[in-house]
C-alpha cells in the first residue's frame, strides 16, 4: 500500500511539475495551429481530388505548397512556444526565452541549413529536438540569468527594463554556442536509439514489422514527435505496401482496423470521456476534437488532453492500438470477416472505410465493436487522469509560487520613462474625461437581437453612451482612459445598477425583456462584484446576461469558471462576446462552463475572401455541433445576413435590424426588416 501510494504520489508530483505543466501551456497555447493545420491538410486532401482543381496547375500547386509549410513550420511553432513558456515558469523572459529556442532549433538541429548561396530547410529527422532543444535552452538560461543575477549592481542607473535586457546577453551567448558541444553528443545519442528500434527486414514477417511501427511510431508521439512522419524519415516502410494478409495490404489493415480514429484510437477515448461529468478537462477537450478525429486527425487529443508526456494514460495509449491489431488480425485471417483491398486514405473517416473495405456489414461491425472496446480500456485511466491532474489549481498554484508577472516586467521601461516625465500627460486626459462624464449623463441603449428563422426579437444587448450637456448622444469612447487608469469598476457599477433599474421599470409596465450587459474583464475575477450582480438581478432570473471578451481569462480561468457556475446558479448566463478576434478562444469553450458565444463583427466581415468565408463556416459548424447557441454581431448588409442564416446561425444583431434603442422605445419596438 506505502509503494503504491509513493509511486501515486509520484506521478501526480511529475504531471503537476513545473516542467510538464510548461509544455501542456504550450501545446494548448498552439492548438488555433493545430486546428489550422488540420483544416489545412484535410482541405488540400479533398482538394486534390477534385478533377478540377487538379487541371488547374496553379491553384493545385498553391493549394499543395501552402499544406506542405503549414507541416514543415510544425516544430518551429512548437519550439517557440514552449521556448516561451517554460522560460516564463522559470522565472526568465519569456520573449527572450522563445528567440533563443528558435534559434538554436534552426541552427543545431539543422532544420535550416546555408546551401549553394541560399536557405533552405531540412526537415528530415529535426522534429525530434523541437521538444528537446527549446526545453534544454530554457533550463541552461534560467541557470545562467541566476548566476549573472550577482552583477545587478552594475546597472543600478537604467531602468529595470534595459537592466534585465542587459544581464540576458551574457547567459543568452553562453547557450547558444554550448550547444555546439551538446548537440553532437544528442545526435549520437538518437543515432544509438535508432539503430535499435531500426526493423528487421529480413527475418521478419510483414506483420511483425508493422506491429514494431505501430508501438515506435506511437512512441514517438508520447514524447511529443510526429510519430508517423520521423518514422517515415528514419526507417524504410516498403512493406506497407505488402500483403499482411492474402489480398489485403498492411497499411490498408493498418488505417482501417487498428488506427481507428487516428493515433491512438480515439475514437474509443471521445466515446468513454463523454461519460465524465460536465467541465472535466478530458470531456471538454475530447468535445472539441469531435470533427477532427472523424477524419483521424490525432494531434489536439495527444497535444491539448495531453497524452505526451502524461504517465496516467501511456499504457492505454499503447495498449489500445495493440488490442486491435491483434484483434483484427485474429478475426481477418480465421475468415470470419471477408474483405476487398483497395486504395483507401488514411484520412476517410471510421464505419466508412470498413463498410468500402468489407465484403458485408461485419467488417464494420468489427469497428464498431473495437470502439467499444477501445473505450472501456480508456475509461478507467481518463477517470484516474480528472481526479489526480487538477491543472487549474496547479497552474494557479505554480503562478502564486512565482510571484512574477511578465507583462509587468515587459513595460517597466515605459513607466520608467514615463515617472521620468511625471506622467502630466495623462493626468491631464483622465481629468478631462472624468470633467466630461460629471457634465454628462451615462445612458443605457439597448440593440434588439433577432430570431432570425421568424424575424422575432429575442433580446436586446446594453450599450453604454453618454449624454453630452450639448445633447449629443456618443458611444463609450473614454472607457480606454479609464481602463488605462484602473478606473472602470464605477462605470461598471453603475451599468449593473442601471440595468436592473431598467427591467423593474419594463417589468412595472408587463415587459420582461432578455437584456445582455458588457462589464470589465475584471469583474469575473471578483466575488464581490459577482455577489452584487447576483443580489441586483435575482429579481429577473433568466433575464440578464452577462457577455465576457474571450482573450481576457488567461491568468485566472480557474477562479472565472467558478464565478460563472455562481452565476448560473442565480439564473444569470455567460457569454462569450467577440469570439473569433483573439487567440484563446478554443481554451475558453474547453474550460468554461458557457454555452453561448457571439462571432464579432470583424470575423463576419472576413466573408469576402474565399478564405475567411470557409473559416467563419468551419468554426460556425463546429460550435453548432458542439451544441453552442450562436449569435452573429455586426450583420449589416443583406449579403451578410443570408450568408449568416444559410449557416444556419439562430440568431443576428447589427445595423441591418437596428441601431442602439433609447431605453423609452425598446417595450414597444418591432423589427421592421
Amino acid at each position: 500500500m506505502a509503494f503504491k501510494r509513493s509511486i501515486t504520489g509520484a506521478i501526480q508530483r511529475f504531471i503537476h511539475s513545473r516542467y510538464l505543466l510548461s509544455l501542456r501551456e504550450s501545446f494548448i497555447a498552439l492548438l488555433p495551429y493545430f486546428i489550422s493545420a488540420a483544416l489545412g491538410v484535410l482541405l488540400f486532401s479533398l482538394a486534390s481530388n477534385i478533377t478540377v482543381i487538379n487541371d488547374v496547375v496553379v491553384l493545385k500547386t498553391t493549394i499543395e505548397s501552402a499544406a506542405n509549410i503549414i507541416l514543415m513550420l510544425f516544430p518551429v511553432m512548437v519550439s517557440i512556444s514552449i521556448g516561451f513558456h517554460l522560460s516564463k515558469n522559470l522565472a526568465t523572459n519569456g520573449v527572450v526565452g522563445a528567440i533563443l529556442a528558435l534559434l538554436c532549433f534552426c541552427v543545431h538541429s539543422h532544420f535550416l541549413q546555408y546551401s549553394n548561396e541560399q536557405f533552405v530547410l531540412n526537415p528530415t529527422g529535426s522534429s525530434a529536438y523541437a521538444v528537446v532543444i527549446p526545453s534544454l535552452t530554457s533550463w541552461l538560461l534560467s541557470l545562467g540569468v541566476r548566476f549573472f543575477n550577482q552583477f545587478n549592481g552594475m546597472f543600478g542607473s537604467l531602468s529595470s527594463f534595459l537592466k534585465d535586457k542587459f544581464l540576458l546577453i551574457l547567459p543568452f551567448s553562453a547557450v547558444f554556442f554550448s550547444l555546439f558541444l551538446v548537440m553532437p553528443l544528442f545526435d549520437w545519442l538518437g543515432s544509438q536509439i535508432a539503430l535499435v528500434l531500426s526493423p528487421d527486414l529480413e527475418n521478419s514477417s510483414v506483420a511483425q514489422l508493422t506491429f514494431q511501427r505501430m508501438l515506435v511510431t506511437h512512441l514517438l508521439w508520447f514524447v511529443g514527435i510526429h510519430g508517423d512522419n520521423m518514422f517515415s524519415m528514419l526507417f524504410e516502410q516498403s512493406y506497407l505496401s505488402q500483403d499482411i494478409l492474402p489480398g489485403l495490404s498492411a497499411k490498408t489493415f493498418y488505417d482501417v482496423f487498428v488506427l481507428i480514429g487516428g493515433t491512438g484510437c480515439f475514437a474509443g477515448l471521445i466515446l468513454a470521456a463523454l461519460t465524465l461529468k460536465k467541465g472535466a478537462h478530458e470531456r471538454n477537450i475530447a468535445q472539441l476534437s469531435i470533427p477532427f478525429t472523424a477524419f483521424n486527425f490525432c494531434e489536439i487529443i495527444v497535444f491539448a488532453l495531453p497524452i505526451f508526456f502524461n504517465p496516467i494514460l501511456f499504457i492505454p495509449f499503447l495498449l489500445v492500438p495493440t488490442v486491435n491489431f491483434l484483434c483484427s488480425y485474429l478475426f481477418l485471417s480465421s475468415g470470419w470477416i471477408a474483405y476487398s483491398d483497395m486504395s483507401i486514405s488514411w484520412m476517410t473517416p471510421t464505419l466508412i472505410n470498413g463498410y468500402m473495405i468489407g465484403a458485408d456489414l461485419n467488417a464494420m461491425l468489427l469497428q464498431a465493436c473495437l470502439i467499444g472496446i477501445n473505450a472501456l480500456i480508456y475509461w478507467p485511466f481518463l477517470q484516474w487522469s480528472a481526479k489526480k491532474t487538477d491543472y487549474h489549481s496547479a497552474v494557479e498554484a505554480l503562478s502564486s509560487k512565482l510571484k512574477l508577472s511578465e507583462q509587468f516586467a515587459e513595460h517597466s521601461e515605459s513607466r520608467f520613462i514615463s515617472r521620468q516625465q511625471q506622467t502630466f500627460e495623462s493626468t491631464v486626459e483622465l481629468q478631462s474625461v472624468l470633467a466630461e462624464l460629471s457634465a454628462g449623463e451615462l445612458q443605457l441603449h439597448y440593440q434588439p437581437q433577432i430570431d432570425l428563422r421568424d424575424n422575432q426579437v429575442v433580446g436586446f444587448e446594453a450599450l453604454l453612451r453618454l449624454k453630452t450637456c450639448e445633447g449629443l448622444i456618443k458611444g463609450p469612447y473614454f472607457l480606454t482612459t479609464l481602463q488605462a487608469h484602473n478606473q472602470t469598476e464605477l462605470i461598471d457599477l453603475w451599468v449593473m445598477q442601471q440595468a436592473a433599474k431598467d427591467l423593474a421599470n419594463w417589468q412595472a409596465h408587463g415587459v420582461n425583456p432578455l437584456i445582455s450587459i458588457n462589464l470589465n474583464p475584471d469583474v469575473l475575477t471578483k466575488l464581490n462584484l459577482v455577489h452584487q450582480l447576483c443580489a441586483l438581478f435575482s429579481p429577473f432570473k433568466g433575464q440578464v446576461k452577462v457577455e465576457i471578451i474571450e482573450s481576457s481569462y488567461l491568468e485566472d480561468q480557474a477562479l472565472v469558471a467558478q464565478h460563472i457556475e455562481l452565476l448560473n446558479e442565480h439564473g444569470i448566463t455567460t457569454v462569450i462576446d467577440d469570439f473569433g478576434t483573439g487567440y484563446s478562444s478554443l481554451f475558453m469553450l474547453a474550460n468554461l462552463p458557457v454555452k453561448q458565444v457571439k462571432l464579432d463583427r470583424q470575423f463576419l466581415m472576413q466573408i469576402e475572401s474565399k478564405e475567411g468565408a470557409l473559416l467563419y463556416q468551419h468554426v460556425t459548424q463546429l460550435l453548432l455541433q458542439l451544441g453552442y447557441q450562436i449569435v452573429a454581431e455586426g450583420i449589416e448588409t443583406p449579403h451578410e445576413l443570408a450568408w449568416v442564416k444559410q449557416l444556419g446561425i439562430p440568431i443576428g444583431q447589427g445595423w441591418y435590424f437596428e441601431k442602439a434603442l433609447p431605453f423609452e422605445q425598446v417595450q414597444n419596438y418591432k423589427v421592421g426588416k
